[in-house]
């Protein structure tokens, strides 16, 4: 993994066009794609409502919706001024991650947290697997949610990223990883 940002695009890794699926990448390595992304007629608002994970994260054991949502929340609100409401349902199947009322509660907490409004949770009765929820809620472009956004996607990534060479959680894991390496010595 990298230490940039993730970088959203269109198919083909060309410029996203509003309404198209968005293609989420970690350096090369794509994470998944968010599709269909909705667009209302006029271009203000937004609809995210399923993120395909990549083979990659369903190999992978760390949680990667957190740093996606608002990777691509902060994307529409940098790069696409027009869009003033950005509406999310998060219904991913959730059986990799565990218990489903809490992977519910800790989605609207996150949207909490970055300022979305009308936040609801509800069982999903479709789905294969008992136990998952449906997480909606909308965030509007404003100065105060820009602001909320900012900060919680600053600790998302610096968690995603783990530990940087410069961290006081850093010497005590190189300590870890030496004592691993020798056998324990």
């Amino acid at each position: 993994m990298t230490f940039d940002p993730l970088r959203i695009t269109g198919q083909g890794r060309t410029a996203l066009r509003l309404g198209e699926p968005m293609h989420v990448y970690d350096g090369e390595i794509l994470l998944g794609v968010i599709d269909p992304v909705r667009l209302s007629r006029d271009g203000s608002e937004v609809r995210i409502e399923r993120f395909v994970p990549s083979q990659h994260v369903r190999d992978d054991k760390r949680n990667f919706g957190p740093i996606v949502l608002l990777e691509v929340t902060m994307f529409l609100a940098t790069h696409f001024r027009g869009v003033q409401l950005v509406s999310f349902s998060l219904n991913r199947e959730i059986e990799m991650h565990g218990d489903g009322m809490q992977v519910a509660a800790a989605r609207s907490k996150l949207l909490h947290s970055i300022g979305a409004e009308g936040i609801t949770i509800s069982p999903r009765p479709d789905s294969s697997i008992p136990g998952n929820f449906v997480v909606e809620g909308e965030w509007a472009y404003n100065p105060a949610n820009l602001a909320a956004l900012e900060e919680c996607l600053l600790r998302e990534r610096q968690s995603y990223r783990g530990p940087q060479p410069d961290s006081p959680q850093m010497p005590a894991l190189r300590r870890w990883l030496r004592r691993l390496v020798s056998g324990g010595r």
